[in-house]
């Protein structure tokens, strides 16, 4: 069986837990099981970027070293978390999370990933001793690599050549991309205020002035773990109703992120205007079922969700109403 190529993507701070994690897995190593890179693997005079970037392309698995330093990584954060979860998206490879010190991991744009270890106990904790926490982790590496790899798919910049739509999807998806990274660190580096929720509702229109190009996207967005492409699924649910993603914005609305909630709530009520009459049954109980979970999520004092789904309904039984009522005669 084809061995795993394996990409560590850490802070350098975290260098000495990359290496205590590497011995652990040494067994599948000498198995040829694995093949690992990090980019202390570069070698002298090579161009770093394009060496990253060709590595993450070609990884079967992707190892993501979770810590504050690492979430405070432009480049880790940013550039090869997006790469990972592009190609995860794809089903091209597989990413892993591993918590090596407590952080806000759940904040994160790959926080409905499995994490590990499965208790989300950072392997530094002090509940268990550094040789349990490693064996714990590289047991559950070991169980992922006893399958054959992913085929690797072509690199983004090959199937831009040969199929011209996808050049040019390719751009928006990078420009909604760049829109949901800085939702995300705008969320998690400002504290609440009113400027937060202002630059948010600004990087929001700009994903909503995207709907249009970015509509073939959705089927990408909705099930994504970044909550900023999340953000931009509801964008252009805003725009364009779909009855078959009711569901996933009921499941936003009791968000405890209330931004992702409201605009959630916003695009209910745009479909009950926008869907037509069969799908009436369905979005009341979408609605129903939306305020359901506003009540279970005890939004305290943020009732500006309650009044928009409210309101929905209200214009939602109008429209039955209106159904029913005699057709006026003319003479």
């Amino acid at each position: 069986m084809q061995p795993w190529r394996v990409f560590y993507s850490y802070s350098h701070l975290d260098a000495s837990l990359r290496e205590r994690l590497s011995t652990y897995l040494a067994p599948l190593r000498h198995q040829n099981k694995i093949e690992e890179w990090h980019d202390r693997k570069i070698e002298p005079g090579a161009n770093w970027n394009i060496e990253i970037s060709s590595r993450l392309e070609s990884a079967h698995l992707i190892l993501l070293l979770l810590s504050a330093d690492f979430l405070d990584s432009d480049y880790c954060f940013g550039v090869e978390v997006e790469k990972a979860l592009d190609r995860l998206k794809r089903g091209e490879v597989k990413v892993v999370p591993i918590l090596l010190r407590d952080c806000l991991w759940q904040q994160s744009p790959f926080s409905e990933l499995q994490i590990i270890p499965r208790d989300a106990k950072p392997v530094t904790s002090s509940e268990w001793t550094p040789d349990v926490a490693f064996t714990n982790v590289a047991r559950e590496v070991t169980t992922l690599v006893s399958e054959p790899p992913l085929p690797v798919a072509l690199p983004p910049t090959q199937r831009a050549e040969t199929q011209p739509f996808e050049a040019a999807l390719d751009l928006v998806r990078g420009q909604v991309r760049s829109y949901a990274r800085l939702y995300e660190r705008t969320r998690q580096r400002m504290p609440p205020s009113n400027e937060r929720t202002r630059r948010m509702e600004q990087i929001f229109q700009n994903m909503k002035a995207l709907a249009s190009a970015s509509y073939p996207l959705l089927g990408e967005l909705v099930p994504s773990p970044s909550p900023g492409e999340r953000l931009a699924a509801v964008a252009i649910l805003q725009v364009f109703a779909a009855r078959e993603h009711l569901p996933f914005l009921v499941r936003l609305v009791g968000s405890d992120k209330p931004f992702v909630g409201y605009h959630a709530t916003k695009a209910l009520a745009f479909a009950v205007g926008s869907l037509d009459a069969d799908s009436y049954p369905q979005l009341m109980d979408a609605i129903q079922d939306a305020q359901a979970a506003l009540t279970s999520a005890h939004p305290g004092f943020d009732t500006s969700r309650q009044n928009v789904l409210r309101a929905a309904e209200q214009e939602l039984l109008a429209n039955i109403d209106s159904l029913s009522a005699p057709t006026p005669r003319y003479n």
